[in-house]
């Protein structure tokens, strides 16, 4: 226990959250305004969370539309679906107000916590107040990390951060450092079951206070951002309960609070008019074309679980990453849910069984319901969720912070994620400031987009990949010595037992 608290290992725990913010913050500056998909609606409404306010939302010309900064809907109609596009509109009266009915105040699709709590920032300097939501995001979501991280016991660390790091590179970097909800349904995805798994194994009252409080925050936080985060983190709750149950009062007390989380969950769901991403009525199928149709789309479902680690493009489905970035990713992931798979129980097999058919379930009934196939309506961002609560799930019962991974196999995977995410960030960067078609491997060559700060593409790039490396190099380190320190436990037993059998 004491090796745990060496100086050198505290220095370390502490680069990583650090340096995974500020890998964060570059992909925060790493697009324009209005680069996440559908970024039009999001920050209209978030501009609207608190109702009319001059110069940012004020009444429109008819009662279902609002008038907002120009600015911010330029990007549907400017380089949205198109890379070869740069990030800047040259188009006439940008920083006038528009009307649109494009907003949460108009169809009420979304829960509203996530707008009012962005709404703070909202200011007539929209690129300032852009970054500044970014930013506080990527702050939110480190924080939350840490604090589960610092709550959680020793064994269970480790779990945190392999299932968070493996499953970030490319589309939750870019989600978490975005004005769209769904970095905060991310961000619920990756911390509530362990908060909660923490909070039934907890040991101290202090403990046990602190990660239901994490637990809390985590449910508001998905909930109140998507309607289908919300039925996700319901299905965690119910996982958890069941992987730890036990005909006990203590827990029944215990489960008392996510008893009350799955009803603000479910409040919170009732308060949206989205239902997922169901969205019109279909005559019914024959019998034979619905047939076709659901053996098509069980034939490429797994379009889905390969986009979202980058497969598919990023912000508006616009930003095609290298076959380097996902094919890393999706290997490291793959690697290490199998290798969780070599360590089983009764009640895992339960809630993995379960896991993974709401990976299949839920994407197949939207196709079915909606009569279209994999590729269409239905983006990978809805299902991401998911998968990171699956492989999360599948490291379950690895107790050690290295996973029992080799120092080999420790060391390919970190570089592996440090290797993607600097593809991913340098693809990400050069679609904005020059468009794909422009062939420049410096990215500070030809730039049409960036934002008016010193720091140049180039020295972004660097910096973000630099900070990024600098977040999975101290992962791995702290897992190479806790291997270490197994490994001789292991040959000071083995000593032992050869002198006291004589051998």
């Amino acid at each position: 226990m004491r090796a745990a608290w060496k100086p050198w290992r505290i220095v370390v725990a502490v680069l990583m959250p650090v340096a995974l913010f500020f890998g964060l913050v570059a992909w925060a500056f790493a697009s324009p305004v209005g680069a996440a998909p559908d970024d039009d609606y999001h920050l209209t409404s978030i501009w609207c969370a608190q109702g009319d306010r001059a110069g940012l939302c004020e009444p429109g010309p008819k009662p279902d539309e609002r008038s907002v900064p120009r600015a911010m809907t330029l990007s549907s109609l400017c380089y949205a679906h198109h890379s070869e596009i740069p990030g800047k509109c040259a188009i006439p009266d940008a920083e006038g107000l528009v009307p649109t009915d494009r907003g949460n105040f108009n169809d009420h699709g979304y829960p509203p916590v996530y707008y009012a709590v962005m709404s703070v920032f909202a200011s007539p300097h929209l690129g300032t107040a852009v970054i500044s939501i970014r930013v506080f995001n990527a702050f939110l979501y480190v924080g939350l990390l840490t604090a589960l991280f610092l709550l959680l016991p020793a064994r269970r660390r480790g779990l945190l951060v392999w299932s968070a790091l493996a499953t970030l590179i490319p589309l939750g970097l870019f989600l978490v450092a975005s004005t769209n909800p769904s970095g905060w349904a991310v961000l619920s995805a990756t911390t509530l079951w362990l908060a909660l798994l923490g909070y039934y194994e907890a040991a101290s009252r202090g403990r046990t206070i602190g990660l239901g409080v994490v637990a809390a925050i985590s449910t508001i936080i998905g909930a109140g951002a998507r309607a289908d985060a919300a039925t996700y983190g319901v299905l965690a709750m119910i996982l958890v309960v069941v992987l730890k149950a036990e005909r006990t009062r203590a827990f029944l007390l215990r489960s008392l609070l996510p008893v009350g989380l799955a009803i603000v969950s479910v409040l919170l769901y009732l308060s949206a008019s989205q239902g997922g991403v169901i969205t019109r009525q279909h005559s019914t199928l024959p019998p034979y074309e619905f047939a076709w149709l659901l053996w098509k789309n069980l034939l490429d479902l797994p379009w889905f679980y390969a986009s979202s680690f980058g497969y598919t493009g990023l912000g508006w489905l616009d930003t095609f990453m290298p076959v380097s970035v996902w094919g890393s990713v999706t290997l490291v992931v793959s690697g290490l849910a199998f290798w969780g798979l070599g360590r089983m129980t009764a009640r895992k097999v339960v809630v993995l069984a379960i896991s993974a058919l709401a990976v299949v379930f839920v994407p197949l009934y939207i196709l079915m319901r909606e009569q279209i196939h994999v590729g269409t309506g239905v983006q990978p961002r809805y299902i991401y969720p998911l998968l990171i609560l699956l492989v999360g799930l599948c490291l379950y019962g690895m107790n050690r912070f290295d996973l029992g991974l080799s120092r080999l196999q420790l060391i390919v995977m970190g570089a592996l994620l440090i290797g993607a995410n600097g593809i991913a960030l340098y693809t990400n960067i050069h679609r904005y400031t020059t468009g794909t078609d422009a062939q420049y491997l410096n990215l500070n060559s030809g730039v049409v987009w960036w934002w008016p700060i010193p720091v140049l593409p180039m020295q972004m790039w660097v910096l973000g990949s630099f900070a990024f490396a600098v977040a999975v190099a101290a992962a791995v380190v702290l897992g190479l010595s806790t291997a270490r320190r197994n490994a001789l436990r292991g040959f000071r037993y083995r000593a032992l037992e050869s002198t006291v059998t004589g051998e």
